[in-house]
């Protein structure tokens, strides 16, 4: 936005307000506003976000380069030549990510929601890193409002200043609002950030949006009210389009802040999904006619965010379009299994043949249970494995390796797969239609229903139709690079694991990994949730290696009987107990291969104290990474 184009929108402004009986000489227009200094704000403030992006860009870039020379150096590596890997180079680098990356705010706390009773959610806490760039950001906006030509001998020159400065701001801000909203916003491929932390800034975003956008009618109000009275001002916004669209703004974001709280949300998010999306709607339109009638400057703002979401919208209906349709073979089917434990196993049918990421997640679409709704998942299982882990040697992958001694090894392929091999080339097999499972533990709402759905049906087997958008997966970890992985799974997040684990031993095998040892950590309330994944851990049993790299310890917090509770072998071992990660870490990171990744899926309590474990061996010069899968809303 140039100066001359401010100046050209300020004579037109002026000329299409003295068409009206009387001439709004601070409430309408550019009188008052200081365009040259609102346009050297707005360029400030694009360049303060393009240069954060940059250095987060140059650091996930630098990561990524460093994780990939790891992972090549240590492909044959043994463990003492992965030693090299396994200490930081740099003293300060290790105090960085322990005291601001990977710190909460305050204490430990960070995931653990605050809850006022069962049914009040106060939300959580960011993290410090998180922090900083929010406080940061928010005090630069309050900054930028309240550089103002002081000087000005009129009050209502000086009121209109703040009032264009603040609807420059909020239209501004509503840009990275709508962009961090989006699943497929294309930063997350980019920076390598997760959705869950774009969904966290885009509710901070939101709300300084509404504060702004109140401080902006706030404004003009009071120079309306001083030119003429209050009930002209109301007058106005009744019978004047200009001010009925700036009101039908104001009331949409008002109505968006009033149901943002965290309890209201929790409470009842799928109407309060709905109503948000219908107010941003309003929201749009009221702000995008306010401007367009007066042929503001910021209008080109409001076509970029129009234009952000229009793209968003469609990729959600061409991935599910992509996902779940197919001319000859049809749609996607969904075979619901209610499990013990309360929680049930959903399967996803495709019509054809995709590439799933381990750690990827979809969002469920189940119309026979809840129409409109979806929620986020992580993918638990994939069958066939190729469609996770394409072998680097098909035809080797699918019938059996050759060791070097010229015995035959067999990935130990699921059941279908074995009917597959005997029936059928590879190049048949690679055509072959993908399953996709999850576990979904039934708490309210659209997952209870579910699961009552499934439990009222023979067998306790539900079948109907569905589908699924993505897969979504932010590359914030390569676990392949590291020599060792400690992953900790709580309840249901195990789901975001299984994956990593089968597809790391797969690729040991093939020599394509740099991972040597894997801990499967799993934190469960009784035995009965061991069922959930007990088909596919069985899977797992039979591959190569499996012995030498995999230990699974399982937690049971609640069991019924200490006395059931036994450890089959030292490779797998249960343990009465709630999981304490700091022992775990401590047991583990002696005997670490190279560099450690410690991931956690899980409640927010339990993956706040597996940080608060990881966070304190960062700082003794072990090379130890910590990532973290959540859904926050």
């Amino acid at each position: 936005m140039s100066s001359s184009s401010g100046l050209q929108a300020h004579a037109r402004a002026h000329t299409y307000a003295t068409n009206y009986t009387y001439i709004y000489e601070y409430s309408r227009g550019l009188n008052g506003v200081d365009v040259p200094r609102d346009i050297l704000i707005t360029r400030t403030i694009c360049g303060s976000l393009g240069f954060v992006a940059f250095i987060v860009l140059v650091s996930r870039m630098w990561e990524r380069v460093h994780a990939y020379i790891r992972h090549i150096s240590c492909l044959s590596g043994t463990r003492r030549q992965q030693l090299f890997w396994s200490f930081e180079g740099y003293s300060v680098w290790p105090a960085i990510k322990k005291y601001v990356i990977h710190s909460p705010l305050f204490w430990k706390r960070h995931h653990r929601e605050f809850q006022l009773s069962s049914a009040m959610n106060m939300g959580v806490l960011p993290t410090r890193i998180h922090t900083i760039l929010l406080v940061l950001y928010a005090a630069s906006q309050l900054a930028y409002c309240a550089i103002l030509d002081y000087a000005v001998n009129e009050r209502a020159a000086l009121v209109a200043e703040l009032r264009g400065r603040s609807g420059t701001l909020a239209v501004l801000n509503m840009i990275p609002l709508v962009l961090f909203a989006g699943r497929n916003n294309l930063l997350i491929w980019l920076l390598g950030i997760s959705y869950d932390t774009y969904n966290m800034f885009h509710r901070c975003l939101g709300r300084m949006v509404v504060l702004e956008t109140i401080v902006h009618t706030t404004s003009w109000f009071v120079n309306a009210s001083n030119e003429q009275s209050f009930t002209d001002a109301i007058d106005r916004i009744r019978t004047t389009p200009f001010f009925a669209h700036g009101a039908l703004g104001t009331v949409a974001m008002l109505f968006i802040f009033i149901q943002s709280p965290s309890p209201i949300r929790h409470a009842f998010y799928e109407t309060f999904l709905h109503l948000h999306q219908f107010a941003a709607l309003l929201a749009t339109i009221g702000v995008y006619y306010h401007m367009h009638l007066d042929a503001l400057p910021q209008l080109p703002w409001i076509y970029l965010v129009i234009g952000i979401w229009i793209f968003e919208r469609s990729m959600r209906w061409l991935l599910r379009f992509r996902m779940n349709i197919s001319l000859r073979n049809g749609r996607t089917m969904v075979v619901v299994k209610a499990l013990p434990g309360e929680a049930c196993r959903v399967t996803f049918h495709l019509p054809h043949r995709v590439y799933i990421k381990p750690g990827s997640h979809v969002y469920a679409f189940i119309p026979t249970v809840a129409w409109w709704m979806s929620h986020p998942f992580s993918v638990a299982w994939v069958d066939p494995a190729t469609c996770v882990t394409p072998p680097s040697h098909p035809v080797a992958a699918l019938k059996g390796t050759i060791d070097l001694n010229g015995t035959s090894r067999s990935p130990s392929p699921s059941r279908l797969e074995k009917q597959m091999m005997d029936d059928a080339p590879y190049e048949t097999l690679h055509k072959h239609k993908t399953s996709i499972s999850l576990i979904i533990a039934a708490r309210s709402g659209m997952t209870r229903k579910l699961y009552n759905k499934a439990m009222a049906c023979p067998n306790k087997t539900l079948r109907t139709f569905g589908f699924i958008e993505g897969p979504y997966y932010s590359d914030s970890c390569t676990m392949g690079s590291y020599g060792t992985a400690i992953l900790f799974s709580g309840g249901a997040g195990i789901t975001h694991h299984i994956l990593h684990v089968r597809d790391l031993l797969i690729r040991a095998d093939e020599g394509s990994v740099a991972t040597q040892s894997i801990y499967l950590i799993w934190s469960v309330r009784s035995t009965e949730s061991l069922n959930w994944v007990r088909e596919w851990m069985d899977q797992i049993f039979r591959l190569p290696n499996r012995r030498q790299m995999l230990i699974i310890k399982l937690f049971i917090s609640k069991p019924k009987t200490r006395h059931g509770i036994k450890s089959p072998s030292k490779t797998v071992q249960m343990f009465p107990g709630r999981c304490r990660p700091s022992a775990i870490l401590k047991d583990a990171l002696p005997k670490r291969i190279g560099a450690t990744v410690v991931s956690v899926c899980g409640p927010g309590a339990f993956a706040d104290e597996v940080r608060a474990a990881t966070r304190e061996n960062m700082a003794r010069g072990m090379t130890v990474d910590f990532v973290e899968e959540s859904f926050s809303w």
